[in-house]
C-alpha cells in the first residue's frame, strides 16, 4: 500500500487503519517540508519554504489563506510556535515573523536576528525563547 501523504483529519474514536473510514478531510498541496503543522485557535498553520504560511481551517480542511511572510522568504526549519494572539515563524537565516493569530493573518513585524536558526522557539512564562548557531535569545515584554 502506497503511504498516505499530506495534512489528514481524522474522526476518533475509532480502532484500525482510521485513513479510510475515518477520514473527516486531506489537504495535500503547499506541504512543509520540515516545520511542524502548528494549530492554535482553531486554525491549522503550515509553514513551507520560501516563506509561504497556509492557513487551514481546522473542522473542513478550507484554505483560509495562503501568502508568503514578506521580507522572510527563506528556509525554514523550525516549527511554528503561538501564544498571545500571535503566531511565531523563524526562517533559517534567523529571521523572526510575527503574525497576527487567524485564519486571516496578518504580518505584524519582522525581527532580524543575523544568524542562523534551526531550533523551535520555546515559549514559558510570557518569554520566547529562540537558539541560534551561536547564541541562546530570551524575548519578554518590558514592563
Amino acid at each position: 500500500m502506497e503511504a498516505e501523504k499530506g495534512v489528514f483529519a481524522i474522526r476518533l474514536p475509532g480502532r484500525g487503519d482510521l485513513t479510510r473510514t475515518h477520514l473527516l478531510w486531506r489537504y495535500e498541496k503547499t506541504l512543509p517540508n520540515v516545520p511542524s503543522p502548528l494549530l492554535y485557535r482553531n486554525v491549522l498553520y503550515l509553514v513551507k519554504e520560501g516563506g509561504i504560511v497556509v492557513s487551514l481551517d481546522c473542522r473542513t480542511g478550507a484554505v483560509l489563506k495562503q501568502g508568503r511572510l514578506t521580507g522572510a522568504p527563506g528556509p525554514y526549519f523550525a516549527s511554528p510556535v503561538a501564544a498571545d494572539g500571535k503566531v511565531f515563524a523563524v526562517s533559517q537565516e534567523g529571521k523572526i515573523t510575527v503574525l497576527k493569530a487567524g485564519g486571516e493573518w496578518q504580518v505584524l513585524a519582522v525581527n532580524p536576528l543575523a544568524e542562523e536558526c534551526y531550533a523551535t522557539p520555546a515559549i514559558a512564562h510570557g518569554r520566547i525563547y529562540i537558539r541560534t548557531s551561536s547564541a541562546l535569545y530570551c524575548f519578554a515584554e518590558r514592563r
